[in-house]
């Protein structure tokens, strides 16, 4: 583990700031005095006077400097962070030009700091600069690291209104950390809406043929969530729609009969797991009759989830479950993973994989930016009445996506399955797992598969099941500290722990409420008028 240098007598909210941080990625903050470099791997100075920045200039170590807000100067209000094209800046950011209202009171570094490369301005004037003296990346910062107060957490920091701060450090840490060769996950996206059903070839602002042909256009994908109440009935047309565009539409789990705190009401676990085997029941009926595949991923209803419902979706054969960071706080905010959740590419809760998700908004750019930082899904998600003036968001939104770089349109199995990280070793490819079921292709070269799964962290490993992605092909028990062996080309599917399948009886499926019905009747309705009652209100 890399241990990280701070000077002593720091603030409380700053001391504790660095410690969660040093925790949710992997290094070590340790109080040392400069003088004292022994076992040192950089350092980071949150006040750096002038004393200081004489010193760091012949300095061995990789150094973060905040520079003292003495030493700062005034670089007016504009709410605009231009980025450096340079390779010390990531790919998403590089020559970006990033609006957020953090940068409106932000000054500028000292005009004397010289033999520096800018990173980030405000108005012409540097902000974020980097310096190499001997082999040592030294980075100068105006953006001084926040405080972590008492019952707040580290991804309250670090999101699309609010991560200016934090970044520089973050990606300075990064660059200590990184090992060399490992790919991160690919760059992935779908757009998400909550509630339609395959009742009609629309559901109120929402036209599924439309949507279709405008994602081919404008290369993106669209998820909806529908909730399994609404499999009683399946209109022909629209699901031979859905097989048509299976490159563009697909599906997803939206709760079991969708009323509220459905999945985080305090229950038995039985209840929790009869409603539960009922959805994914019905999920089945669904399929069989439609032909149209949904992804065993739960959004859950108004994102009310706990983390035991996310331990027995697990245990029923969930993949992963795809809700807000906030939602999940929310919900469980007694639990001890919050401090660091939400800053690597992969959190599994509850022994089930997290994919986080964001609402969709003309002004959700940032929040994109931070998930294609933190190697995260990217998953904006909305109701069919955020799309009530047209497509055009959409086509907006995928035109920005698909500027950050290969992006991977995938629907949420296939965007859960690409969740690892992957390094090349001769005839090996090593293989790191985000979440607990991922589908590889082997490339060129390559005759055998090494598999890690880091949230065992030294617990005793577990057999692994293999198996390749063809007609008929059955899986194979693995031990985990040996290689898979493997064909060019080949794609397998691996799962971290043996295949659960869940014994969904058919009782399961007669456990009949009738209020959720009739809600769910009302809602629907509503929605359907929508698109009706706007037309008469202009008129």
């Amino acid at each position: 583990m890399r241990v990280i240098g701070f000077p002593v007598a720091l603030p409380a909210g700053l001391r504790k700031m660095l410690d969660v941080l040093g925790e949710a990625l992997g290094v070590c903050f340790e109080e040392r005095t400069l003088d004292d470099d022994a076992g040192i791997d950089a350092w980071v100075f949150p006040e750096a006077d002038k004393e200081i920045l004489n010193r760091i200039v012949h300095c061995t170590r990789p150094c973060y400097a905040v520079i003292h807000a003495d030493l700062l100067v005034p670089c007016g209000e504009s709410s605009a962070i231009d980025f450096a094209l340079d390779s010390a800046v990531p790919s998403v950011l590089s020559g970006r030009k990033v609006r957020c209202d953090e940068a409106v009171n932000v000054t500028a570094l000292p005009r004397w700091l010289k033999d520096v490369t800018v990173l980030a301005s405000k108005e012409t004037s540097p902000i974020w600069s980097m310096q190499e003296i001997g082999g040592c990346q030294h980075h100068y910062v105006a953006l001084p690291i926040p405080e972590l107060s008492d019952g707040e957490f580290l991804f309250l920091l670090f999101h699309g209104n609010r991560f200016l701060q934090l970044l520089p450090l973050i990606l300075f840490l990064r660059t200590l950390i990184e090992e060399h060769g490992w790919e991160q996950p690919p760059l992935r996206a779908c757009f998400m809406f909550d509630d339609p059903n395959l009742h009609w070839q629309t559901y109120g602002f929402i036209d599924f043929a439309k949507i279709a042909a405008h994602a081919q256009m404008h290369n993106y994908k669209v998820c909806f969530a529908m909730i399994p109440l609404d499999t009683w009935f399946i209109h022909k047309p629209t699901a031979l729609l859905f097989q048509r565009y299976r490159d563009q539409l697909s599906l997803l789990i939206h709760g079991n009969n969708h009323i509220a705190q459905e999945l985080a009401r305090p229950c038995e676990d039985t209840d929790l797991s009869r409603n539960l085997r009922q959805a994914l029941r019905r999920i089945d009926e669904f399929e069989r009759c439609s032909g149209v595949e949904v992804s065993k991923v739960m959004a859950p209803p108004h994102g009310a989830c706990s983390e035991s419902a996310l331990s027995v979706m697990a245990h029923l054969g969930f993949e992963a479950a795809c809700i807000s960071k906030g939602s999940l706080r929310h919900y469980n905010s007694q639990a001890s993973w919050l401090h660091t959740f939400g800053m690597q590419p992969g959190d599994i809760i509850g022994d089930l994989p997290i994919l986080p998700r964001f609402p969709l908004s003309g002004n959700c750019h940032n929040n994109i930016l931070v998930a294609a930082l933190l190697h995260q899904p990217i998953i904006p998600v909305g109701h069919h009445h955020d799309i009530a003036d047209g497509l055009q968001l959409l086509a907006d939104l995928s035109r920005f996506v698909n500027s950050l770089g290969k992006v991977r349109w995938a629907d949420m199995k296939g965007t859960s399955r690409s969740g690892y990280a992957r390094r090349l070793e001769g005839k090996t490819i090593r293989v790191r797992m985000l979440t607990k079921r991922i589908e590889v292709c082997i490339p060129d070269g390559v005759s055998q598969v090494l598999v890690e799964r880091p949230w065992l962290e030294g617990k005793k490993s577990l057999p692994l099941a293999w198996r390749t992605l063809s007609v008929g092909s059955g899986w194979n028990l693995h031990h985990p500290d040996g290689p898979i062996p493997v064909l060019r080309h080949q794609k397998i599917e691996i799962m971290a722990e043996l295949p659960r399948l869940a014994d969904i009886e058919a009782s399961s499926a007669r456990n009949f409420q009738l209020w959720p019905v009739v809600r769910r009747q009302l809602t629907e309705a509503r929605d359907r008028m929508a698109p009706v009652l706007r037309k008469i209100s202009s008129i």
